[in-house]
């Protein structure tokens, strides 16, 4: 099973090592990022990074609360548990559409529970399948930020510098991608537009979060101009 991702925001250290000690013994294989404020994490947070986040909510500086709130106003969707001892918290977790609210102090049994209803948010999340070796693999959309095609091969660049590369062909993709907020600007190039950070028209490209291109045919400027604004507006009005 691959890791678990998860970010653990504890600014005590004692309560951060028993919550990874925890981590270590509920049998579910856990690659964990921790960090001792919130603004730390956020400083240290990238789109699709973790699959889970493990918040305090009373820190020092920025509490867990307000963190949750910002990522939220980007739209961000990644699964959160708050660990408090205080239970005067719950509407805003309710607010913020978070998965659990643990109680210090917190039982292996509360952990797990959150562990699995991550894995079950990993396994239902929408995504494309390429075949690499022979078997199937599930490339998260909510991940990609864009595709390229490279010769023979489909490199899938997903946030946090990470990349998947296959053997393919953009045009036997394409199908998969109906319905999704991708857009073919290049005849090696498509891009997932909930990425998109602005366009340069003298180097004809996308600039894509995390500071990558993606270059866009000449004779599409307009259209993939278009393209974004309109896939902005949509997501303003809550469409997307």
């Amino acid at each position: 099973m691959e890791a678990l991702r998860i970010a653990l925001c504890e600014n005590e250290q004692e309560e951060a090592g028993g919550l990874l000690h925890l981590l270590s013994s509920c049998g579910i294989p856990a690659d964990t990022a921790a960090f001792e404020s919130a603004e730390a994490f956020l400083e240290g947070y990238a789109a699709g990074r973790f699959e889970l986040i493990l918040m305090d909510i009373y820190l020092e500086g920025l509490s867990g609360v307000e963190a949750v709130r910002r990522l939220r106003e980007k739209g961000d969707k990644t699964p959160v548990a708050f660990i408090t001892a205080s239970r005067d918290h719950a509407l805003d977790a309710y607010r913020l559409n978070v998965e659990k609210y643990i109680e210090k102090p917190v039982s292996q049994k509360a952990l797990l529970e959150t562990l699995r209803l991550a894995l079950e948010r990993r396994e239902s999340r929408p995504g494309i399948t390429v075949f690499s070796g022979g078997k199937p693999l599930c490339i998260p959309t909510g991940e990609l930020l864009y595709i390229e095609q490279k010769a023979h091969y489909l490199v899938f660049n997903l946030s946090g510098q990470k990349t998947v590369q296959v053997k393919g062909k953009l045009d036997e993709l394409q199908p998969q991608l109906l319905g999704l907020p991708f857009y073919r600007c290049h005849k090696s190039f498509t891009v997932n537009l909930s990425f998109v950070t602005g366009i340069d028209r003298e180097l004809m490209a996308f600039h894509m979060k995390e500071g990558a291109l993606a270059y866009i045919r000449r004779e599409n400027l307009k259209m993939a101009k278009q393209a974004w604004e309109s896939w902005l507006f949509s997501a303003a009005r809550g469409e997307e």
